[in-house]
């Protein structure tokens, strides 16, 4: 009886060591899954508030000079795609973890309505030996709405990022940031920069769209 007795415990502490090192093993893969998600985060983070302000810069340029050069359209196709495959990669991982899923109009589809408005410019500078192009009344208008829109976004993202303080030209990092490249994916705040975005855009779908539907109506 004993002997039977001293079986179960030896049985028993096995168990429990085989289960604790399942349960540690667990731990360290959903921790470092946390961890390269969180420093992905907030480095892609950090590339989107860069390209939201430079996009911005460029909008203004082009509403001082009344000009567009090839570059400035590069620059926007540029921080068009970067908004795009933030909101991409993000949103699909929001869904996987069903934290967040956007049925609606979205922030990615307004950055393709802004790059396609420049696009449809890039054809008259290629036809041209000039190195920009004077813009009339009617496109700079679309101009002034799409720095509005993208200085309201930036506003947006300024109110709900973490790890950073946006000013007008740059942005720095608070004390979180170490934190938050540890865990940040648990956090909130990428979620809400989300869902803030695509709201800015639910609320001007009609307008952004009009951007594009008004020259097509013209072929």
């Amino acid at each position: 009886m004993a002997k039977q007795i001293k079986w179960l415990v030896v049985a028993s502490m096995a168990m429990g060591l085989v289960f604790s090192l399942f349960t540690f093993t667990l731990f360290k893969e959903s921790r470092g899954y946390a961890q390269y998600h969180s420093q992905s985060l907030m480095n892609d983070t950090s590339h989107l508030i860069g390209s939201f302000q430079r996009k911005q810069e460029v909008l203004q340029q082009i509403l001082q000079t009344r000009t567009l050069t090839q570059v400035q359209v590069d620059l926007i196709r540029e921080d068009s795609y970067t908004l795009i495959n933030y909101y991409e990669d993000y949103n699909r991982l929001a869904m996987n973890l069903d934290r967040y899923e956007n049925k609606g109009y979205s922030i990615a589809e307004a950055a393709f309505v802004t790059e396609a408005v420049f696009n449809r410019k890039i054809a008259e500078i290629q036809e041209t030996d000039n190195a920009k192009i004077k813009l009339d009344n009617e496109f700079l208008e679309k101009v002034e709405f799409l720095a509005a829109f993208n200085e309201r976004c930036l506003h947006t993202l300024g109110k709900h990022v973490r790890g950073f303080v946006i000013t007008d030209t740059s942005v720095e990092t608070t004390e979180e940031r170490e934190e938050l490249s540890e865990n940040g994916i648990k956090e909130d705040f990428w979620v809400d920069i989300l869902k803030r975005l695509d709201r800015e855009a639910f609320e001007k779908q009609r307008d952004l769209e009009m951007l594009v539907e008004l020259r097509s109506k013209r072929f």
